[in-house]
């Protein structure tokens, strides 16, 4: 009856609303490239969730380049559950966003994110212990240089919306994790779905769709999708005649999808309105002496986030643009893994960096060469300090990034397997860049202390990455634009609600359908513009909204 491609985000928030309205005799077929979750989960604990980025099996680089040729670090998960499996920050778009992009009203929204937060029953991030001592630190220091505290109206089921206020130009937000008090991911996508009910393949990479005339000949419909599995067996798995139908949820897939169909490609604005957020890694600070005993394991990730407002120029008609700061803290052998994988984007060599993205393999045996020789040279730095008293017997450190959605969107190339990531193309992305590093350096330092002048002089030798306002800013800023972009693996865009898929408005039987056609349908992160905060819960909402319209709605709208 039905073939879900893909597994991820969007997938998850689809079936969990699909399966509650469809008779038991349902058959769901879901196909993923990825692993099954059991082979993934060790490294989507919250005690190695860092280790997923240099593990091929669960996230993989996109061949993603400027319109010059400059490789942009940018990947995507690549597992049962997707993001949701390796992420971290839970937080909904506002829903007057989705209303522009999406259609309906506010009410609406808000009902779909009540339901959706019902199913993943997640604890109040604002009740007292829930944070730990060093989370609740940073808040206070964002709260003394003009950060607005976490505010409960901003909270539909314990998970945070971004707030449109006009009165609050920065914000702070606690946000549940996914995780039980032992660091299992119990409460992500993967949890939101009755697997029993449908069958599954994993390591089974879609390669076509099998389209056909409808039989009553008004329209194109897809007959089946077409698989190449791990083993190299080609399969094809069809739906049902006249009533089944097919599901793209595989994110940034789905595009590409489309363009590959011959019968589709026609539309000239598949794959367009691409994007991403440009994350910048910022300064890191050793833990001072006398909060390094309450940094422990579940610091790594801290479960909040900052938010600040920048305005753009009236005259140039620039729109306000949001900055998201994320914090991460620990031990330096427990983040180890995300430093080895994340700063592979200041390796100088922009050529190799297009290598990589080409064959992701290398990018996984690179980051794990890199991680083994910081491990060992950490390694011996503890155990010589047990014996050399200016030396530390443990290195916890505090560090954070910026994020922001670059001011030019990019699109897929036609042919190939490229992604053109538009980043710093506009003057806006350095104003915003140096505006917002600027502004929060002095807020960052407050939560720890700046290593010792040798290993700043070598970090930012290798990174540029400034612990001065001004001119290191610049160069910083500068530096990344042209050497070293990184992305936050967020990518969004290419099937827009009204360009590509049907928005659903005249009839929710169409929504997320694919225009020229009769019963291929896209229900992930690709049929909206990039949201301004983490995707994860946008994801999932844009999977339950398409569900909810095709089997819970009683009629037409």
């Amino acid at each position: 009856d039905l073939i879900v491609v893909g597994s991820g985000n969007g997938a998850c928030g689809f079936l969990g609303e699909c399966l509650k309205h469809v008779p038991e005799d349902y058959r769901v077929l879901v196909l993923e490239e990825g692993d099954n979750f059991f082979f993934t989960s060790d490294v989507t604990h919250q005690n190695g969730w860092s280790k997923s980025y240099a593990n091929g099996s669960a996230f993989t680089l996109h061949n993603a380049v400027t319109p010059s040729g400059k490789s942009v670090l940018s990947g995507r998960a690549r597992t049962l559950g997707g993001g949701g499996s390796i992420n971290y920050t839970m937080i909904h778009e506002s829903s007057d966003w989705l209303v522009k992009q999406a259609g309906y009203d506010v009410d609406y929204w808000n009902e779909c994110k009540k339901e959706l937060n019902a199913s993943l029953d997640r604890p109040d991030p604002l009740a007292a212990g829930y944070q730990t001592p060093f989370a609740d630190f940073i808040a206070e220091n964002a709260q003394q240089v003009g950060y607005a505290p976490p505010n409960k109206d901003d909270m539909i089921q314990n998970i945070p919306s971004l707030s449109e206020s006009k009165s609050q130009s920065k914000r702070l937000y606690f946000f549940p994790t996914q995780f039980d008090r032992f660091g299992s991911r119990t409460n992500s996508g993967v949890s939101l779905v009755k697997w029993q009910k449908i069958k599954y393949r994993w390591n089974t990479k879609v390669v076509g769709l099998e389209m056909g005339k409808k039989s009553d000949s008004t329209g194109i419909a897809c007959n089946g999708v077409q698989t190449i599995n791990k083993q190299g067996v080609d399969v094809t798995y069809k739906v049902k005649k006249d009533t089944g139908r097919v599901l793209l949820c595989g994110g940034s897939q789905s595009p590409r999808i489309l363009l590959n169909t011959k019968e589709l490609a026609g539309n000239e604005k598949i794959g367009q309105r691409v994007n991403d957020h440009v994350c910048m890694p910022l300064a890191v600070y050793f833990v001072d002496k006398d909060k390094a005993s309450v940094v422990g394991a579940t610091d790594n990730y801290e479960s909040l986030f900052a938010d600040m407002v920048i305005d753009g120029k009236r005259d140039k008609g620039e729109a306000k643009t949001v900055v998201n700061i994320d914090f991460f803290s620990g031990d330096v052998l427990r983040l180890i893994y995300l430093i080895s994988s994340l700063y592979l984007c200041y390796l100088p060599f922009n050529g190799f960096k297009r290598l990589m993205g080409r064959y992701p393999i290398i990018f996984k045996y690179l980051s794990n060469t890199i991680r083994m020789l910081l491990t060992a040279i950490i390694s011996i730095i503890v155990v010589l300090g047990r014996f050399v008293p200016f030396l530390p017997r443990s290195i916890k450190v505090t560090t954070a990034l910026i994020k922001f959605n670059a001011s030019k969107e990019g699109y897929y190339e036609r042919v190939g397997d490229k992604i053109i990531l538009r980043f710093f193309e506009d003057d806006r992305d350095y104003d915003i860049a140096e505006e917002a590093i600027n502004k929060n350096l002095a807020f960052l330092e407050s939560n720890g202390v700046k290593p010792p002048f040798l290993i700043r002089f070598l970090f930012q030798l290798l990174t540029k990455i400034p612990y001065k306002r001004g001119r290191q800013v610049k160069r910083y800023v500068r530096n990344f634009a042209q050497k070293t972009l990184l992305s936050e693996q967020h990518l969004a865009g290419g099937c827009l609600l009204g360009d590509v898929v049907d928005k659903g408005l005249e009839d929710s039987a169409k929504t997320g359908q694919v225009f020229g056609t009769s019963n291929l349908h896209v229900a992930d992160l690709s049929i909206v513009p990039l949201p301004r905060v983490s995707t994860q819960m946008t994801a999932y909402l844009m999977g339950h909204h398409v569900a909810k319209q095709l089997y819970s709605t009683k009629k037409n709208n």
